[in-house]
This record gives structure tokens, sequence and C-alpha cells, in this order.
């Protein structure tokens, strides 16, 4: 049974978060992201700042280091992060990776290093065909997945499985049915710890959140090597549709 969850007066809980993620407009445009940084200040003595969809930043973007590492304002790379705009490309989720001669992925340093973990390597070549695919929605999905029925669990930089990808949007989570159907893992991890109910928490999305917890997932549960459970994340970010959605939910029966 789900737990019942009070929206009123939540706290953001002052931990290491990582990055949140969120599939811009237009797969050609950037995407936007949240992310706390080590050695950032939070809490009560941070200014906080909002993305325009309203969820919470959990990083200062003017904190030192952030102009050295990514550049300054409006200098950014477009592949990679901008910390003012809150936003990210295909170089570090969502983007085709490269493979060796026998077509494993190619594992290393991740793009601009923003993730020290070690994750698959940019290719360069932007977003994968998948990630397209979810963005144009589940119709495109599901085409693809006739003629190529692995890509369900396609590989993308950031360690993002298509199941992440879902929860990059609001557009993007309607295809989280179709990808479930055909057996998309939705317990895999990327390179930040999450799982694809963290991602849809992360980025206040209702729908796709709730087509994963039907299928089994539980927003309380905190993976090895995640920071926190889903829930904790969604209260950090502000992500109040998410929360409203598991409340609902909690009163269901048969949950």
């Amino acid at each position: 049974k789900l737990q019942f969850l009070y929206l009123i007066g939540m706290r953001a809980i002052p931990r290491r978060v990582p990055p949140v993620l969120l599939l811009a407009s237009a797969l050609g445009a950037r995407q936007s992201c949240g992310i706390h940084t080590p050695n950032t200040p939070t809490g009560a003595t941070m200014t906080e700042h909002y993305r325009r969809d309203g969820v919470r930043i959990t990083h200062d973007p003017y904190a030192p280091g952030m102009a050295e590492k990514y550049g300054l304002p409006g200098q950014t790379d477009d592949a990679g992060f901008d910390p003012y705009a809150d936003t990210v490309g295909p170089g570090i989720y969502g983007g085709s990776v490269q493979r060796d001669a026998d077509g494993a992925v190619v594992i290393g340093r991740q793009y601009q290093n923003h993730n020290p973990r070690p994750g698959p390597v940019y290719d360069g070549k932007g977003y994968s065909l998948m990630s397209r695919a979810i963005h144009a929605g589940p119709d495109k999905v599901r085409a693809v997945l006739a003629d190529y029925p692995e890509l369900r669990d396609e590989v993308t930089t950031g360690g993002a499985r298509p199941l992440h990808i879902c929860g990059m949007s609001r557009q993007g989570q309607l295809s989280a049915q179709v990808l479930l159907e055909a057996g998309a893992d939705m317990h895999a991890l990327d390179t930040y710890g999450y799982n694809a109910l963290h991602r849809m928490a992360s980025n206040n999305l209702e729908i796709g959140g709730a087509a994963l917890i039907k299928a089994g997932m539980d927003p309380y549960e905190r993976p090895r090597g995640a920071d926190g459970p889903p829930m904790q994340i969604a209260q950090q970010s502000r992500a109040t549709r998410f929360l409203a959605m598991v409340q609902q939910l909690a009163q269901a029966p048969g949950l």
C-alpha cells in the first residue's frame, strides 16, 4: 500500500541530488536540467531558482567554478550543460553513443565530466533514434519498435534507457506505457543512480509516473547507488503534480 503524503509544508531535504534532466520542446533544442553540484550550498540560505515549468532547480547556477567549467552565460556548449538556463545537450543525456568493433557500448569519461562516474561515451551525432521517437510520440515509438524491438532498452548518454527518456518531458511520458507493454526494463539505473520513476518524479510527470507505479514500481524505494527514493526527489524539486498523483494512487483500492 502506498503511503499517504501531505503536500502542505513540505521542505527540501538538504542532500546531494543527482542531475534532474528534462527534454526540451524540440530535440534540436537543448534539454532542461536541475542539478545539485557538490560543495554548492543548499537549504534556507540559498536563493531558490525555478525552471520555466515550475520545477525547483537544486543547484546554484552562479556558484564558484560554474563559469570556469561550463562557460559564461550565452557561451556554453550546446551539447553540454548550461547552468544558467539549467539545460543540457545530447552529450550528457539521451544522445547517441560510441560502440567498439564488436558493437559493445564504449564506457569512459562522460561528456564535460558532468557526472564523474564512467558511462557511455557520446559519439557526437546528437540524440539517439529512440530518444527522437519518444519526443515524436507513442505512434512513432510503436513504429520503431515494430522494426527494432531491441531498442526498447537502447543505451544512450548518461546511461539513459528509453523509459528514462520518457521521464524527460510531458510529451515523452506519453510513450511510457508503450515501452512497458514492449517489455522495457523499468528498473534499469542510469549513471546518476536514477531509475525511470526518479526521472518522472524529478520532472513532475504524473502520467508517466502513474504508469510506472501501476506496473509495480515503488516511489519510496531507494535503489542501490541512488541518493534517495523518487518521493524524496519529487519533494526537493517541488514536483507537485507528481506528488498529488502518488497521493491519489495511495487512496485507490488495490494499490
